[in-house]
């Protein structure tokens, strides 16, 4: 309806400058928003204010030229009213709100899909968790978000492309070696030294337990013994990261490794064309980029005296292959602990005559856990850290990606494990998915009583007469724009927001029926039933999709 508001606007506004009501020039950026006070009508623009500079004329002025040649061909409007010092309040007519609620009912798992994206190539690369370790609270924090995003991004036309970049090549991953050969040696010697940064926990004991008996470690070296505790673990732990994130209903087409990337020979190709456009030197034995060339506070290595490459010479080899591949746009999801590295990446890319523009990086802030008014302390490298897989057995998936995307990414995050163990509206997941449950149950209760939805009702616009009705319709109608926003401001979190409101929307509209009868969805009245059960088999679809585009179940009784 957002979209129909603005041709509107569009079309006058363009009607106005061939008639010479206002000097032709550029339209600045303008928003058609729902006001918060339901008097100031259905939608308003400051269109008028934004046009004010180019026209040198009062907002007020231009807002009543353009009310008074407003192009609606199609009879959308019930009314355009200025208010204030030029804003331009509309109403929509309620036989137009009542086609949303046919267009809803029709297309059902579909509605509010769209072509916005035009197919064009996005790759999304998140979790990318080193394999020395159980997934944790952030990396299920960016597996929520980066998977939600990816479905709403495909649901509005987007080609995209979802990668884990396994960073098995490095320290870590000899330290994890370390780390499992000193446990095992411990299991006979527990005086055994253990790595001054080794990962201390349990899981690296059941590593070793799991490792020690497929070869004798004892009778190998010990950078034999370190090398292959290493491999095994890492292929054990990416299995247990595959796992739980199928679990977590979390998928992924490309899964990329560091290791494999140094072995390809694509690192050292990057480092000759980097050299061939004249951006690298040696200084002090070590190889260095001249990042500072395009917006980065200094100069960074990317071979080190030593000889061995670093994070950052893979990671722009990495990034510099995406872009060959065609993408028309690159998504990164980090940690936020990499809020330094963005600026760095970003001026390697500029450096290969490539748009900062073209990668964009939502970096993760810290989840809180709270069970008993009590905040768990976690620290994953002393080893007291709650993993993904441990809060999914607590409180179920739905319940874990719904909190994870409860706010925007760029804030931290508490997640109080009784809450959402509650059975009422305090719980939010639970609040949203019993709208669902109730109106299944609703229809289960009219097919008791001979009521059903075999013929679409004809005389609904006649019938949604409750401004608690209209309310809902209002609030549907604006799930399509919402998704365009969402592929646009990449804030998935703003969908969690929408349905808990609707979903409040729909609990107030069924609970007027345990005060006055008359408004109840099943009444006596069997042709006002078949139109109330119609607006709710519309609010069914609609928190229906946007549950699925969160990655989590619509149940039908609860």
């Amino acid at each position: 309806m957002k979209e129909r508001v603005d041709d509107i606007l569009k079309a006058t506004v363009d009607f106005c400058f061939g008639r010479g009501l206002l000097s032709r020039a550029s339209i600045p950026e303008y928003v058609i928003e729902i006001p918060n006070n339901p008097a100031h009508g259905h939608f308003a623009t400051n269109l008028p204010m934004v046009l004010a500079s180019s026209q040198r004329r009062r907002p007020l002025d231009i807002a009543t030229t353009i009310v008074d040649n407003l192009k609606d061909e199609k009879g959308l409007l019930e009314s355009a009213e200025i208010a204030g010092p030029g804003f331009i309040n509309f109403r929509i007519r309620r036989e137009e709100w009542c086609r949303v609620l046919y267009d809803i009912v029709s297309l059902k798992g579909d509605y509010g899909r769209n072509d916005a994206g035009n197919t064009d190539r996005v790759l999304v690369e998140f979790v990318s968790a080193n394999p020395t370790g159980p997934l944790h609270l952030g990396h299920g924090r960016g597996a929520a978000l980066g998977d939600t995003l990816c479905r709403i991004l495909s649901f509005c036309g987007y080609d995209v492309i979802r990668e884990f970049y396994i960073n098995d090549a490095g320290e870590q991953v000899r330290l994890l070696g370390e780390s499992i050969l000193s446990r095992f040696r411990q299991m006979s010697d527990p005086d055994y030294p253990f790595p001054e940064n080794g990962y201390h926990g349990d899981y690296i004991l059941d590593l070793a337990s799991a490792i020690s008996p497929e070869t004798d470690l004892s009778n190998l070296d010990q950078e034999e013994a370190i090398a292959y505790c290493a491999q095994r673990a890492r292929e054990m732990m990416l299995e247990e990261i595959k796992e739980d994130l199928n679990r977590f209903r979390v998928g992924f087409d490309v899964w990329y490794s560091e290791t494999d990337l140094h072995q390809s020979g694509l690192l050292q190709d990057t480092l000759e064309a980097i050299r061939a456009d004249g951006y690298l030197y040696e200084k002090d034995g070590a190889l260095w980029i001249k990042t500072s060339d395009f917006g980065d506070d200094k100069d960074r290595v990317i071979r080190k005296r030593d000889g061995r490459f670093t994070y950052f010479a893979s990671d722009i080899a990495y990034h510099l292959q995406k872009s060959r591949k065609g993408f028309t746009r690159a998504i990164n999801i980090w940690g936020a602990d990499h809020h330094g590295y963005v600026p760095r990446i970003k001026a390697a890319l500029s450096a290969h005559g490539i748009s900062q523009e073209w990668l964009s990086v939502m970096l993760i802030q810290l989840v809180k856990l709270w069970e008993g008014g009590n905040e768990i302390r976690m620290s994953k490298r002393a080893g007291s850290f709650v993993t993904l897989k441990e809060l999914m057995d607590k409180v179920g998936v739905d319940a874990v990606r719904f909190v994870f995307l409860t706010k925007n990414h760029d804030s931290p995050l508490d997640f109080d494990i009784d809450l959402v163990k509650k059975k009422d509206s305090d719980n939010p997941v639970y609040y949203v998915q019993y709208a669902h449950a109730r109106i299944c149950s609703i229809f289960r209760k009219a097919e008791t009583e001979g009521i059903s939805l075999s013929d679409q009702p004809r005389d609904v616009s006649s019938r949604l007469v409750l401004e608690e009705e209209l309310a809902l319709i209002r609030a549907m109608a604006g799930f399509p724009s919402l998704l365009k926003e969402i592929s646009a401001t990449l804030e998935p979190h703003r969908l969690t927001y929408y349905l808990t409101d609707l979903a409040a929307l729909f609990h107030r509209y069924f609970n007027l029926g345990t005060k006055i009868p008359e408004h109840r969805i099943v009444t006596g009245d069997k042709a006002l039933t078949r139109v109330r059960l119609f607006l709710a088999e519309g609010i069914r679809a609609v928190i229906a999709n946007g549950l699925g585009l969160l990655g989590i179940e619509a149940p039908e009784r609860m």
